[in-house]
Order: C-alpha cells, then sequence, then structure tokens
C-alpha cells in the first residue's frame, strides 16, 4: 500500500478540519458571487488534487461535498462550473462514479471537466481556464510539488477569484535546511532570489524560531506588495509538539478575507478572552492546555487599550471598527473580539453610545449592535 493509498483511507481531524473551512467558504463565496455578478456570468471551482469521491471508511471528499451542496441550490445550479483534476486514475473514476450516483438526473453533467494532469513546475504555464468569471481553486497535493507562486497567482487571476491551498510546512522547513538542491523548487515559492538569504537568516535557529520565518515570508511572497489578502491556519502534528501544516487563503478583495477570517475564527481553538489563534488544537492530546497558558495573556486588554489609542475623542460607527480588524491579516481579532472590548470599554467609561442600540443589555449582558454610534472618552 502506497502513502497516497494510507492517505485516503479514511480522513484525520484535521482533515475533516480543512474540509468544513473550504466548503463553508464556498458557501459563502458562491452566494456572494451570485448576488454580485450578473446573471449571465458563471462562476468556477478549481481543484487540483480532487482525491476520490469518498474515503475507504464512506466519509465524503470535498467535491462530492461541493456537488451535492450545488445540487441543492438551484440559484448556484445553473451557474456553476467544476474542474476536478488528479494524476490518478483510479480517484477520478471514483469520483466521478460517486458524483454520477448524487446526481442522477444529469443536472451538472456538463457542468464537471474530469482530467488527470501531473501539477508539475510546467503546469502553471500550461493551465488554461477559459473563463472571464470568478473562481474559486483548491489545492490540496499530498506532497509539495507543483506548488508555485506563479500557479496561485493564475489561479487568483480574474476579479472575485479566490485560492486555498496546502502548505506543507514540515517538508519545505527540510528542504530549507538542505544543500541547494532544492533551490530552484524553493524559489518558485518564496522568489528565485530570496532563497540564499532567507537560508542564512535561519541557519542556526531552534525549530519555534524558523516558523514564524518561513510563514512571513511565504506571506510576503504572497501579498505580492500587499496587492492581496493572506491568511494562514495551522494544524499541529498529532503529538502537538510541532507544526505540521498550514493551509492558505489568498485573496484580491477584504470582503473575501473578512468572511474566510470569520470562518478560521469559528474552527480555531480560543484563548479565555474568546480570541482565536487560527490554529486547530486537538483536544484529545492537547487538552485545556491553550487556555491555561493564556490565562494571563488577556489580548482582549491590549485590543481595547489599541481601540482607544486609535480612536480616543472620536464619534465612530461600531460596525466601521469591526470592519477595520476583520480585514487586518496582522492580527488574529474579529468583529465578535471588537464588541467585546468596546463592551470593557464601556463599563470602564471610556465610551459612550449616543445612539443606534435600541437595547442596553440582552439577556444581562451589555450589547454593542453594528449600528451603534460611539464616543470614545
Amino acid at each position: 500500500m502506497t502513502n497516497m493509498d494510507m492517505f485516503f483511507d479514511s480522513p484525520s481531524e484535521q482533515s475533516k478540519i480543512k474540509a468544513k473551512i473550504v466548503a463553508s467558504y464556498f458557501t459563502a463565496w458562491s452566494r456572494v458571487m451570485c448576488n454580485n455578478w450578473s446573471s449571465s456570468s458563471e462562476i468556477g471551482y478549481v481543484d487540483l488534487f480532487s482525491g476520490p469521491g469518498v474515503y475507504q471508511d464512506g466519509s465524503e471528499s470535498v467535491p462530492l461535498l461541493l456537488v451535492k451542496n450545488v445540487l441543492n441550490n438551484s440559484k448556484l445550479l445553473n451557474r456553476i462550473w467544476f474542474l476536478f483534476n488528479d494524476q490518478s486514475e483510479d480517484n477520478i473514476n471514483n469520483l466521478r462514479q460517486h458524483i454520477k450516483n448524487a446526481d442522477i438526473n444529469n443536472k451538472l453533467d456538463k457542468r464537471i471537466q474530469y482530467s488527470t494532469k501531473t501539477v508539475d513546475e510546467a503546469f502553471a504555464s500550461d493551465i488554461r481556464i477559459n473563463s472571464q468569471g470568478p473562481i474559486l481553486s483548491f489545492v490540496d497535493p499530498f506532497g509539495y510539488k507543483g506548488l508555485t507562486i506563479d500557479l496561485i497567482s493564475k489561479l487568483i487571476n480574474n476579479n472575485g477569484s479566490d485560492c486555498i491551498f496546502f502548505f506543507n510546512y514540515n517538508r519545505i522547513n527540510m528542504a530549507l535546511s538542505s544543500n541547494t538542491k532544492f533551490d530552484e523548487y524553493l524559489g518558485s515559492i518564496f522568489g528565485g532570489t530570496k532563497v540564499s538569504s532567507l537560508k542564512a537568516e535561519l541557519s542556526g535557529l531552534p525549530a519555534e524560531e524558523r516558523e514564524p520565518i518561513v510563514l512571513n515570508a511565504l506571506v510576503a511572497s504572497l501579498k505580492n506588495n500587499n496587492a492581496n489578502y493572506v491568511l494562514p491556519f495551522k494544524f499541529y502534528r498529532t503529538d502537538m509538539v510541532r507544526t505540521s501544516h498550514f493551509i492558505i487563503f489568498v485573496s484580491k478583495h477584504k470582503r473575501g478575507c473578512s468572511i474566510m477570517k470569520q470562518i478560521m475564527y469559528a474552527n480555531s481553538a480560543k484563548d479565555v478572552d474568546g480570541v482565536a489563534s487560527f490554529e486547530l488544537h486537538d483536544i484529545k492530546n492537547f487538552g485545556d492546555k491553550y487556555e491555561q497558558l493564556s490565562f494571563f495573556d488577556r489580548p482582549l486588554d491590549a485590543l481595547r487599550d489599541e481601540i482607544y489609542i486609535s480612536y480616543k475623542g472620536k464619534t465612530v460607527c461600531v460596525k466601521e471598527i469591526c470592519e477595520k480588524y476583520d480585514t487586518d491579516i496582522s492580527n488574529h481579532f474579529v468583529s465578535r473580539n471588537v464588541r467585546d472590548a468596546l463592551i470593557r470599554m464601556e463599563e470602564a467609561g471610556q465610551l459612550v453610545v449616543e445612539s443606534g442600540r435600541k437595547q442596553k443589555s440582552r439577556n444581562g449582558k451589555l450589547n454593542m449592535p453594528d449600528k451603534a454610534i460611539i464616543r470614545i472618552i
């Protein structure tokens, strides 16, 4: 049995969360695209490493989940197209059969394209997507070959297009520790001129110091001089000691960033203040250590202080502050955290709600609605 066969035997908890994040974003993204693009415009979903339709234990894969989603959505049914690629013919045949079983009336028969191309360094220059409409892409390779900045750039080229991809941190970290054997490939991820300087910066550093440097280099490359929004979500190894991999979201649009940030928040471990780590913690192995460790580190107090310094003496709408943090990729705060921080400010006498709040409290707790106009004292 090959590693790939074992990979598709049954989904791990990490794979289930990854599928949940992709499926949740597809639902939100497709709704926004349908509402904001003309009815004649088609929208697409591209999966370059689709895998089979069903795992050995009967769990459904991401492509099958999304197809079933579309079959139950009359508004999306006549506008969507799919491209499912996997270099394994067995996987594609398995996926095709399970989709056929789900789509008994052949509603999507002419809207799904299957292929068995190898996604390698040459793939990015060869790929042709004949659509001017928005495309959501999912790139989830078993290893890391074929994943390049050039490929990601092409996948998000159209307006409204976003990409979610798997970043195998362990393998990239090992490649950065090697001689020049992998430098050409590493250059296609971090930029050809940056590999030698990145290796020099990492030289001699312990594992915990290497990771943020590698991740920041990747994010900087993907941001393309701040033209793109980039959000990483971390998965640990099962021993919960070292990082396994990340899924990375890339978009040109702040609306997409805001939606994905909320989805990642919902699937992330959270500290005692309700601030997300944007990491998946396996409770079985990690328990409540994250909350215990963060008890004396109260990020919501830091957020409260930051808001106060930025807005003191000003009158502002709560929604404006929430949107600022929902689209800020430099921190993990979302609108829920902003409202909690504003409530603490009100309790401390640092702000006054001037209008837009019908009820001061709900269920005995202070309320801070989007429409509220507040004055920071």
